[in-house]
């Protein structure tokens, strides 16, 4: 009936690494079935836009279908990748969320035929695509912006590894703390970069998340 949606905490906590402004311009860059989506959706301020885009059809219908459940309008929608937005689009950013694909080691105790699905040799594959996914993002944002690169996975291959490429590559941005965007109460899943790292043991999904700040 559109009152509430259901997600891990781990995830929710991801969406909450923005700084939102009140006229910002917010883009989820991989949106899914629109978990994220919507709860970007209920933090963004009331003079603030969202765009969200997924390029997989049939969860695309999905993400329309839970807008439309949840009663949220005004965001705006493409059926495409993000490689294609990002030739097209004349729009920078002041926030992209990057729920990016991955290995989803960090859900096994919610999808244990991950185990035996992901192979080690998956993970270069994987960290590829998530560097072009930077890239692509890195295009669209605005000075002073910030990109939320956030997996499901507990691979360093996936998490530590992609940011230290990205910022290798990218002298122009900075890893933000991420424990001045939390609750005090998950201080203890920050770690020592300031990226959020929960893992199972924390009663929470795996989950991993790094803001990317623009500083020009």
């Amino acid at each position: 009936e559109g009152y509430f949606v259901v997600q891990d905490e781990a995830a929710q906590l991801a969406s909450c690494l923005f700084d939102m402004r009140k006229d910002g311009v917010y883009l989820d860059g991989c949106a899914g079935v629109g978990g994220k989506t919507t709860h970007l959706a209920a933090l963004l301020p009331e003079m603030g836009q969202l765009t969200a885009i997924e390029p997989e059809k049939s969860r695309y219908a999905l993400l329309a279908e839970n807008l439309k459940r949840l009663k949220i309008t005004g965001v705006l929608t493409e059926n495409m990748n993000l490689a294609k937005f990002a030739a097209k689009s004349k729009q920078l950013y002041d926030g992209i969320l990057l729920d990016v694909p991955c290995s989803g080691t960090g859900v096994i105790r919610r999808r244990p035929d991950i185990r035996w699905n992901r192979l080690a040799d998956d993970l270069p594959t994987y960290q590829q695509q998530q560097l072009q996914l930077l890239d692509f993002a890195s295009s669209l944002l605005k000075e002073d912006g910030t990109i939320v690169y956030a997996t499901c996975s507990l691979e360093p291959e996936e998490n530590e590894q992609v940011i230290s490429a990205f910022l290798a590559a990218h002298p122009h941005f900075f890893l933000a703390d991420a424990g001045a965007y939390l609750p005090p109460e998950v201080s203890c899943l920050i770690d020592a970069q300031g990226c959020f790292h929960c893992t199972p043991d924390a009663g929470l999904d795996g989950f991993f998340a790094a803001g990317l700040c623009r500083t020009r």
